[in-house]
């Protein structure tokens, strides 16, 4: 059930492996968004060769532990096909902080910050509420910038994944330009829709109800 990449990396940091088995008994979908998102972060990482303050590695393990805290979600949440409501959203919300926690006295403690941050917005909003947006370094910009590219390339539960080319190419400009200006906006953008445009990602994409929320 494990992927190429990761068991590479595994290699280097075997307990990859365990955070992989425990996504995917937990929940596929959960499992299936969290490798796209690592690879996207990986691939970003890699091909506009520009510092985000991760290694390739660093930001695959950070792309597969954005979600964890969705391990603490129920599953009539994350696989629901209709709008949540708002009690649900509650619920939802907190899984930055649960998986913030989640990692604590762990070797993934360092990706802590991360996985709290990822839906939190340059401008303040998003959540955890009550965190300031100056706390949003490169390193939680990109998976944030991932997680999103990630969540409109893939089938959901309440909608197909965008697959015109010229949405697609929107869509990766509006989030590249959400969350960086300058050469790691061109970089993002020219990376991404590459890596669509030869379908690198395709797999992963494809008979997936992703949950990324």
């Amino acid at each position: 059930m494990i992927d190429k990449k990761a068991l590479d990396i595994a290699l280097e940091n075997n307990s990859l492996i365990l955070v992989q088995k425990c996504l995917h008994a937990r929940n596929l979908h959960l499992y299936r968004h969290s490798i796209l998102t690592a690879e996207i972060a990986w691939d970003i990482v890699v091909g506009s060769n520009k510092d985000f303050g991760f290694s390739a590695t660093q930001a695959y393990m950070a792309g597969m532990l954005h979600d964890v805290g969705k391990l603490f979600v129920q599953d009539r949440i994350l696989d629901k096909r209709h709008p949540l409501t708002e009690r649900e959203w509650e619920v939802m919300e907190n899984h930055p902080a649960w998986g913030h926690d989640y990692v604590q006295g762990t070797i993934f403690e360092p990706y802590g910050d991360v996985i709290l941050h990822h839906h939190k917005l340059p401008d303040g909003s998003g959540y955890p509420k009550g965190l300031a947006a100056e706390l949003l370094d490169d390193r939680v910009r990109l998976i944030a910038a991932a997680d999103k590219i990630a969540a409109f390339i893939e089938d959901r539960p309440y909608r197909r994944r965008i697959s015109h080319q010229a949405l697609i190419n929107r869509e990766v400009r509006a989030v590249a330009e959400l969350y960086f200006d300058g050469e790691k906006k061109e970089a993002i953008i020219d990376t991404v829709n590459g890596a669509i445009t030869v379908e690198r990602w395709t797999s992963l994409c494809k008979e997936q109800t992703g949950v990324c929320r």
